[in-house]
């Protein structure tokens, strides 16, 4: 499997605490069935820039770990980028594998803030592939999903964490997570891996249970070929996204949205 959602880095952020933790880490991923990993520490302001020599460190000692353990596996760089109006892709974390393509984003947990679907857009209109990490997460879509819905047919990618999929973040986060499977608003599942239990970095549970439930030929492509395709730069394996007949609650936010930025062909 491929795993292109990860905070292994020891003692950056709220992922690895010690490089004894990384190395346990790449040991579950590896006896998961984990053989390549995107390393994506959190980038939440402007400072984390200014950390980029300490980036690329850690990331070396990475790659020293799984040598010298004998680990079969291929590490990448990448970031989380905590997404801002000005926000730009130009460091070497910015994208995964620093492609210039793919790059896995974020924002707040409780609201969508009003710039993101027009910055989002603009990145697709540069041609970057924007991939929202944990949509399942995020307040605003648990309480109506059709705000993915809207992300996905506009282009950008959606990265749902496994650890969702198999309810350690509850059941309303579950819930979703299999609402938005169900409507093809999943192109990559990521373990989002802080360390070797609460958060753990292991994917082959839940693979298991989504070839299980929805098809071997979609865990595939979820846990396989669409990573190793962002990693490449390459163009996802996406099918179209099936609407929501219902919401569970008006989305008179989006529709400001749409008036305040004029997104009326964005989001139809």
């Amino acid at each position: 499997m491929v795993d292109i959602h990860t905070h292994l880095l020891p003692e950056y952020d709220d992922g690895s605490q010690s490089v004894e933790e990384t190395r346990k880490m790449l040991e579950v991923a590896e006896e998961g069935g984990t053989h390549t990993i995107v390393v994506t520490p959190h980038i939440l302001d402007f400072s984390d820039y200014d950390r980029k020599n300490e980036i690329l460190q850690k990331f070396e000692l990475v790659k020293k770990i799984i040598k010298q353990d004998g680990r079969n596996i291929k590490v990448y760089l990448g970031g989380e980028i905590f997404l801002f109006p000005d926000t730009e892709l130009n460091q070497v974390f910015s994208t995964i594998n620093n492609n210039g393509k793919y790059a896995l984003i974020e924002f707040g947990m409780r609201q969508i803030p009003d710039f993101v679907p027009q910055k989002l857009f603009d990145f697709v209109m540069a041609e970057y592939k924007p991939i929202l990490a944990h949509p399942e997460r995020y307040i605003p879509i648990i309480k109506n999903p059709l705000y993915a819905y809207k992300f996905a047919n506009m282009g950008v990618a959606l990265q749902v964490n496994s650890g969702s999929i198999m309810g350690i973040f509850g059941s309303s986060v579950k819930e979703v997570a299999h609402e938005l499977m169900e409507h093809n608003c999943v192109h990559i599942i990521a373990s989002d891996g802080h360390n070797t239990n609460s958060r753990t970095i292991s994917l082959g549970l839940a693979r298991k249970y989504v070839a299980n439930t929805f098809g071997e030929e979609k865990a595939k492509i979820l846990f396989e070929t669409n990573p190793m395709k962002a990693i490449k730069g390459e163009d996802l394996i996406k099918e179209e996204p099936i609407p929501f007949d219902a919401v569970r609650k008006k989305l008179g936010t989006w529709d400001k949205l749409k008036q305040k930025f004029n997104l009326e062909n964005i989001f139809g």
